[in-house]
């Protein structure tokens, strides 16, 4: 790259935000990984991948594709200096900084109907050629939005041939492969990513929701739509409608399993919480499985709840307890600051440093 081509693309770069990058190999020298490596995961001939498989609340399997430390750092470095400067929308909440589930779900306190919908396969819908769309429109030259496109995605599943800027490189690099990667759920670029090609889908449903007197929030592939009293079950069948079109658009189709009308009266649940016109609250289950964490470990000790309640190891136990405590002290303190003064005595008490 002549000085005044990396000049200009500085300068593209930085009026978007972004970190300086030239090259592939400029990428590795700033991440300190070897340019082979890298070069091996652009090419699809390295998977640096280990593929963990995690049961959800509802018993669901979700497979997580975890990063080679050497492949999380640099997906890393890209989230900081890179993808940082992509744009989300503010009727986003996942993978931000100062968003969370709790203002998520205040979106739609005092609602009389809910309409609940939850994209299908979201992350694996997002393909390289998405990915490398937003690196290009931040500056980044396009053999580099390419290459940082395939550091960012993996292969999975079959797919078409590769668009034609891909073949634009053959004479460079062997980078023409017969399949397309997707976002990988699990990377630490993938939120942001999915985010930023989201923005454009979540503008058109944020203005839809505004022209209907709805509110709309979607916190990673969980869409929320809330309403209030004249709202009825055929409104209902047009948002639903009129989002399946929206996410058409840009390949992304509904969950049909997934889809919920809550009408007035009814439990409203909005991302695990209840959401009422008093705020928003832990659900009851949810504070009785800690109680009875707590209560186990009180009466019958670490080692003997830890079995009996079927977990891996004490360790694993202790580390659920105290996330499901910490999340429930950003929704209800002065539940969540008595439970772990108690939890703590049950440690201590267990010989476990609380």
């Amino acid at each position: 790259m002549t000085i005044e081509r990396a000049l200009a693309t500085a300068a593209r770069v930085r009026s978007h935000g972004g970190h300086p990058v030239y090259t592939l190999a400029h990428l590795a020298q700033l991440t300190g990984a070897p340019w082979e490596f890298l070069r091996d995961i652009v090419a699809r001939r390295r998977d640096s991948y280990l593929d963990i498989v995690r049961i959800k609340r509802s018993g669901e399997m979700r497979p997580i594709s975890s990063p080679e430390p050497p492949l999380m750092d640099v997906q890393r470095w890209i989230l900081r200096h890179v993808v940082s400067a992509l744009p989300s929308h503010d009727a986003s909440y996942a993978y931000q900084e100062g968003r969370s589930i709790l203002a998520c779900a205040e979106k739609h306190i005092g609602a009389r109907w809910l309409v609940k919908l939850d994209i299908h396969n979201f992350f694996e819908s997002i393909g390289e050629q998405r990915v490398y769309r937003l690196f290009a429109d931040l500056g980044y030259p396009r053999l580099l939005s390419l290459e940082m496109a395939r550091l960012s995605t993996r292969l999975k599943g079959e797919g078409g041939r590769p668009r034609r800027i891909f073949y634009r490189y053959r004479d460079k690099a062997p980078y023409s492969v017969a399949r397309g990667g997707v976002l990988p759920q699990g990377a630490p670029t993938s939120g942001a990513l999915a985010n930023a090609t989201m923005f454009g889908t979540d503008a058109k449903l944020k203005e839809f929701a505004t022209s209907s007197g709805l509110v709309y929030s979607r916190y990673s592939d969980d869409m929320v739509f809330s309403a209030g009293p004249t709202f009825c079950r055929e409104d209902a069948d047009g948002v639903i409608q009129h989002t399946a079109r929206v996410l058409d658009e840009v390949g992304l189709r509904l969950h049909a399993k997934k889809i919920r009308v809550i009408p007035p009266g009814a439990r409203h649940v909005v991302l695990g919480l209840l959401v009422d016109d008093a705020g928003v609250r832990l659900l009851p289950e949810y504070r009785r499985r800690l109680e009875v964490h707590v209560r186990g470990v009180q009466e019958f000790g670490l080692a003997e709840h830890a079995e009996y309640r079927k977990f891996d190891s004490v360790l694993s136990m202790i580390n659920h307890v105290d996330g499901g405590i910490a999340f429930a002290m950003h929704v209800e303190p002065a539940f969540a600051d008595g439970l772990r003064q108690r939890w703590n005595e049950a440690l201590s008490s267990s010989g476990y440093p609380a």
